[in-house]
């Protein structure tokens, strides 16, 4: 009865967490063309919008300076890529037809393809930000209620290009119970939060347009922080100054998500964690960080788990990424560790990390290097022999 369930419970622990999206989606695309009768117009027009859907996808998640690398768009990459597309607002005349498109491409094949054409990417986010604008004008600081420019100008700004969704509270009774003028211009993180909440967003930023006579002055920034933009345009110049903030989140997203172009690889490594809320947390993170394709359980006890992480690009980058979420990764006397919080980055003495791989593709043991697709059973490190290691008991927790 104790082993079933434990095998209940290692069955939890490893579904338990949410899956990334296995799609990205494009929204708004416009379907139009006039052909001899309706069906061959819905043919060219659907046609159309979904190359468009995917050139908008592929110049959205390259990153700076990577578009020129783009492959063309084609109906067959469309047919490659594509999952599937929804039909909003559809219009049909004899000779014509319209509609609003939103077109899925699958996530993996999208990866694929930006890898495969060497261009550095950015993962689009699983859930998006919301922007709160307060505008403080000579009336004083608004938000939801009464005469908002800068808030019309952010619902006006054409998102085509964000890699991160950007969602505008609507003001409803719940935005209007989570926060106020003056606690927005404080950046209360207890409603930010909220509002956060309420709208499925990763988080929830103010950006606040301050409005005089010498012009328009624009800050950005997380709750409680200083701000991570600032600029200055000219009184009234609402759209402009939105463009240019929305810019600059944009901008720090791509940042701190950019996925370096490179081979498949993968790393086999020792996750250690105090207990299972740290270890639901470290998977968590590990499985959220832009170029990791998949983290396999191979073996989970007290206080440890092995695990096989499939990632994208080059050994250089998957540390800075885990880094930046909160995750270590180091090479001790036991090959590669992952655990919460920053360590050294620098290996033990004696020890390099090897980056060559065998004659048969295989990784050398507790090593960090490119290991080929079509061989996955040959991409796990040899385990330590029994000497090496203590037996693994055969419970998860105590």
């Amino acid at each position: 009865m104790a082993r079933l369930f434990l095998s209940a419970l290692l069955g939890a622990l490893l579904l338990a967490l949410p899956a990334r999206a296995e799609t990205y989606s494009v929204e708004g695309v416009v379907a139009q063309a006039t052909a001899a009768d309706p069906l061959a117009a819905r043919d060219a027009a659907t046609t159309k919008a979904q190359r468009e859907a995917l050139d908008t996808l592929l110049k959205r998640l390259a990153a700076q300076g990577g578009a020129g690398r783009l492959p063309p768009v084609t109906d067959q990459l469309v047919f490659q890529t594509m999952q599937g597309f929804e039909v909003q607002q559809e219009k049909t005349t004899a000779t014509s037809y319209s509609a609003i498109l939103t077109v899925e491409f699958r996530r993996e094949a999208i990866d694929q393809l930006l890898a495969g054409a060497g261009v550095d990417y950015v993962e689009a986010a699983d859930h998006p930000l919301a922007v709160v604008p307060l505008f403080i004008g000579p009336a004083g600081p608004v938000l939801f209620e009464g005469d908002n420019p800068w808030r019309a100008a952010w619902d006006r700004r054409n998102t085509g290009a964000d890699a991160l969704k950007l969602v505008i509270p609507q003001g409803d009774l719940a935005d209007l119970q989570a926060l106020n003028p003056e606690a927005a211009r404080q950046g209360d993180v207890a409603g930010l939060t909220q509002i956060a909440q309420h709208y499925d967003a990763s988080g929830a930023i103010v950006a606040q347009a301050t409005e005089s006579a010498n012009g328009l002055a624009v800050s950005v920034g997380d709750a409680g922080q200083a701000p991570f933009y600032t600029g200055s345009f000219p009184a009234g110049a609402y759209d402009q100054a939105a463009t240019a903030a929305a810019a600059a989140v944009q901008e720090r997203y791509r940042s701190q998500n950019a996925v370096p172009a490179g081979p498949p690889a993968s790393l086999q490594a020792t996750a250690v964690f105090a207990g299972l809320k740290e270890w639901q947390a470290l998977k968590a993170a590990i499985q959220a960080t832009p170029g990791v394709r998949k983290v396999s359980v191979r073996k989970l006890m007290v206080g440890k788990a092995t695990v096989i992480v499939d990632y994208q690009g080059e050994p250089a980058g998957l540390r800075n990424m885990l880094s930046q979420r909160g995750v270590g990764l180091d090479l001790g006397a036991e090959g590669w560790q992952l655990h919460q919080g920053i360590g050294s980055s620098v290996p033990a003495p004696g020890l390099v990390p090897d980056t060559s791989l065998s004659p048969q593709g295989a990784l050398a043991p507790g090593a960090i290097g490119q290991v080929p697709l079509s061989s996955p059973a040959t991409s796990v490190p040899a385990a330590p022999s029994p000497a090496q290691s203590s037996p693994a008991p055969d419970f998860l927790f105590q």
